[in-house]
């Protein structure tokens, strides 16, 4: 069977195996049924009438034939990407293109401090500013399709060029009138006497709220689960529950909406990290460069300091 056959869909599921190490942690970062992209890929080891995949221990690993066809289409996608973003420079008659993708709570303070003079500077760059999770944005600067990330998590992704910078301390978000709201701080298990607000597993903030009720022995249950830190906020505010973000993301409208911010006493809470991410391979303008060393040195510059 000639190589210009071969399913390109299927390949690209060889290559997110192996980038995350196993067919159920690919299909989660693809949104994509497992047993979809475990079938693909046997009839793909069929066709090729070679092993693709082996396991070892509890990972799934590529074979030296699933090495090379996830290498040939690292290389491929790569290039093609490459010439979308000059075909995008040429359809917007700008001065090149960057793709920013940032956190839903960190939108504002990028845009207004970073955005904004960087655009004086680079008023031609067109720039494509999208949001996601930390798992799909770090497959996405892999692959060449993102320049750049602002993000926020428990663990930095490997395989990237990452600035960290902390971000906490975590707060619980409550109306004036609740029984935590006079606390200096609140204990996990406190927290889970009360209906609680969380966001969306692909929110950096719920995984560090997951793995801090872990630690205490305790499962984060809650009441409301959003996709937008508005719509935590507006429930809070009518109170329905506790909502948890970093005092960061809800800065002056705290006061205005009748809302206090409660620090959680936990290590985690106070250590939390944000993230700006690169790919180590693919070569930035300098324009996008620029850009770079601005969010590098306002998140530096106003990172949050652990006592």
């Amino acid at each position: 069977m000639s190589m210009l056959l071969y399913p390109d869909k299927s390949i690209r599921y060889l290559y997110e195996v192996g980038i995350h190490g196993g067919i159920r942690r690919a299909a989660e970062a693809l949104d994509v049924d497992p047993a979809a992209i475990s079938r693909q890929l046997s009839q793909l080891a069929r066709d090729m009438q070679l092993p693709l995949l082996e396991r070892r221990g509890r990972n799934v690993v590529l074979t030296e034939a699933g090495k090379l066809l996830a290498e040939d289409y690292a290389q491929t996608h790569q290039r093609r990407s490459h010439l979308e973003r000059r075909l995008k420079d040429l359809r917007h008659k700008r001065g090149g293109s960057i793709t920013l993708r940032v956190g839903q709570g960190i939108v504002d303070e990028v845009v207004k401090s970073v955005l904004q003079p960087f655009s004086q500077n680079y008023p031609e760059v067109f720039i494509e500013i999208l949001s996601g999770d930390m798992q799909t944005t770090v497959s996405l600067i892999t692959r060449g399709e993102v320049d750049m990330a602002v993000g926020f998590g428990p663990v930095g992704p490997p395989g990237v060029k990452c600035f960290s910078f902390a971000r906490g301390p975590i707060c619980a978000i409550v109306r004036r009138e609740h029984p935590i709201a006079q606390h200096e701080q609140v204990e996990i298990a406190e927290l889970a006497n009360y209906p609680l607000i969380g966001m969306d597993k692909e929110f950096g903030i719920q995984s560090y709220m997951n793995v801090m009720f872990n630690q205490e022995g305790l499962v984060f249950s809650p009441a409301y689960s959003c996709n937008l830190f508005t719509s935590a906020i507006a429930l809070s505010e009518a109170g329905m529950g506790i909502a948890f973000m970093t005092a960061k993301v809800v800065g002056d409208t705290l006061a205005s909406r009748g809302l206090v911010a409660v620090p959680i006493h936990h290590r985690i809470a106070r250590e939390s990290q944000g993230y700006i991410l690169r790919s180590t391979d693919h070569r930035l303008t300098p324009a996008a460069q620029h850009l770079w060393q601005l969010l590098c040195q306002f998140f530096e510059r106003t990172a949050t300091v652990i006592i």
